[in-house]
């Protein structure tokens, strides 16, 4: 069986660019396999060092989630079965299912939609709450894993990444290592390995950010910055666009949703590190770029 230090390119090298008018530095997480690459291939390591035949992975979350095309791709890999429990789909994704969504299907992903009518405040605690009755009638042969990976079994891999900022961080001056959030597990439990970690809510706001990391007992980072003017989860926004942009002239492709939202509260606020060297972890997630560039092409014809 194929272990971790097999699969990726351990450790992620870390470049230098000059963006707006500074030198900043990336981790190249998304560098470590085309397809587990960024954040997933830290927070799942510890994933893959599991026996799972004859288990049934379970999770649940949003219908284009990066841990759901991860974890498909595990699966698949593992050789065990995949459910997926998610809100229901539009008629047009029942139909020509596209980007993660197609990609977790075509890898064998068995899909579980919530019934319409639900006794929850939240589409997000039905869907979870419908996950884990699936795991209790599965019982042992469930491996259950919340949406986005936050969990204790992500604490290996990022543990990892935080020995590997240690030497990587060393020369550099009063660095400040950016990690942006979604779940929170990424940067919550790197906040609690290494300081001078700052994080940017993709979802939610700031206080949102906080609860996520108190409920899985991880590390407050230093600061939670977020942009100037709110932008909705995963709507198009030509700020983003712009910074997407920017960085493929620079050779590297950032998430439409997660890295370059990072990246917008990275340069609102460059005069809080003037005198700090940045460092920027990539999210990876690329394959979500496919379905959000069908969205952008529609509204900013101009960038595509």
């Amino acid at each position: 069986m194929m272990m971790a230090n097999d699969l990726f390119a351990f450790p992620s090298p870390l470049e230098r660019y000059r963006w707006h008018s500074r030198d900043v530095y990336v981790k190249r997480d998304d560098l470590l396999h085309p397809i587990l690459g960024g954040n997933k291939a830290r927070k799942f390591e510890a994933l893959l060092e599991l026996n799972l035949r004859g288990k049934t992975l379970l999770s649940y979350g949003g219908n284009q989630s990066n841990a759901m095309a991860t974890l498909s791709y595990i699966a698949k890999m593992r050789g065990c079965d995949f459910v997926y429990v998610t809100s229901p789909l539009s008629g047009y994704l029942q139909k020509f299912p596209q980007g993660n969504l197609a990609y977790a299907l075509e890898n064998g992903m068995q899909l579980e939609i919530l019934d319409v009518a639900s006794d929850f405040p939240s589409t997000t605690e039905a869907i979870k709450n419908k996950a884990l009755q699936i795991a209790k009638s599965l019982g042992e042969q469930a491996v259950f894993i919340p949406q986005g990976g936050a969990c204790e079994l992500a604490k290996k891999g990022i543990g990892r990444l935080a020995l590997e900022l240690r030497k990587d961080l060393a020369g550099l001056k009063n660095p400040a290592v950016f990690y942006v959030s979604g779940s929170g597990a990424s940067a919550g439990y790197l906040a609690g390995f290494i300081p001078c970690v700052f994080s940017v809510n993709a979802a939610g706001d700031a206080s949102y950010l906080k609860t996520l990391f108190e409920n899985i007992n991880a590390g407050m980072p230093e600061m939670i910055l977020s942009p100037k003017t709110k932008i909705p989860f995963a709507k198009p926004d030509w700020r983003l666009v712009e910074i997407y942009r920017e960085w493929l002239d620079l050779g590297v492709e950032f998430d439409l949703i997660y890295d370059c939202l990072g990246w917008l509260c990275v340069s609102e606020n460059l005069k809080l590190f003037e005198d700090r060297d940045i460092v920027f972890i990539h999210s990876g997630g690329l394959l979500g770029n496919l379905t959000q560039k069908l969205r952008y092409q529609r509204r900013f014809q101009k960038y595509f």
